[in-house]
């Protein structure tokens, strides 16, 4: 059954990020981004092709059904929603692009309303709250690192030093990065699920639940601009769990 778990989450995730560049393809006018953009699609095609006929083995013998695309959509109806970028030019890890935006469409669009303006919170919670801010730039660095390697990696003088330099470097800071944002997001998401219960519950965590969130004129990323602050924290919630879903890895 993990293999059938594994295969239907990756096979989720797939057609998400074929949907996203599909999206890319169809409105770029770069002749050179849409060869690479194609060969991506490509490559995702394939893997798709190649989860799905695990799942169909699986299915024929009782194990589980099919994941099919309006299920994928439903499972991101978040994700679904933001755009991709490459994180580099010539960017072959599609995986890591998706996450990289996610978290930057996070870092524009949720984090701003997480803060005292926005969200009033009780004294021990405020506390608890303000621990998010700084943990995320810790995500932050970890993600600058990596980019600035794969950066030096991709210099023509970098064979000539990479006999000095571990080359599994990159891979290592990736699974950094996903076991970084795993951590992250669970804590995250176990904070928010709390305030919603509570306000559910007839509790005051929250201070000013219905109070609608005007953002500020000159943020340009205004996502949650007119939602109530509970419905705020509902949407902030729901990315947080997409993301862990996007993620896969196991809580042990």
């Amino acid at each position: 059954m993990a293999i059938v778990s594994r295969a239907k989450n990756e096979l989720s995730k797939n057609m998400l990020i074929l949907k996203q560049l599909e999206g890319v393809l169809k409105t770029s006018k770069d002749p050179e981004q849409r060869r690479r953009v194609a060969g991506d699609i490509k490559e995702i095609r394939q893997a798709i092709s190649n989860l799905q006929s695990i799942i169909e083995v699986q299915k024929k013998y009782g194990f589980s059904d099919a994941v099919d695309e309006e299920e994928s959509e439903e499972i991101f109806k978040v994700l679904n929603r933001i755009p991709v970028q490459k994180v580099f030019q010539d960017s072959r890890d599609s995986e890591m692009d998706a996450l990289i935006s996610y978290v930057d469409y996070f870092e524009k669009n949720y984090l701003p309303v997480l803060s005292e303006y926005y969200v009033k919170l009780d004294y021990n919670h405020a506390l608890k709250r303000d621990i998010f801010y700084p943990k995320f730039m810790e995500l932050k660095k970890i993600i600058k690192e990596y980019m600035y390697e794969i950066e030096v990696q991709s210099r023509e003088e970098y064979n000539t030093i990479a006999v000095y330099k571990d080359k599994s470097i990159v891979y290592k800071m990736r699974q950094q990065y996903y076991l970084s944002l795993d951590r992250f997001y669970r804590e995250l998401s176990a904070f928010l699920t709390k305030i919603i219960d509570d306000h559910a519950s007839g509790g005051s965590i929250i201070l000013n639940p219905l109070d609608i969130i005007n953002m500020s004129e000159f943020e340009v990323d205004r996502k949650l601009d007119g939602y109530t602050v509970i419905n705020g924290i509902i949407e902030m919630s729901r990315f947080c769990d997409e993301v862990l879903r996007f993620l896969a890895i196991p809580n042990l």
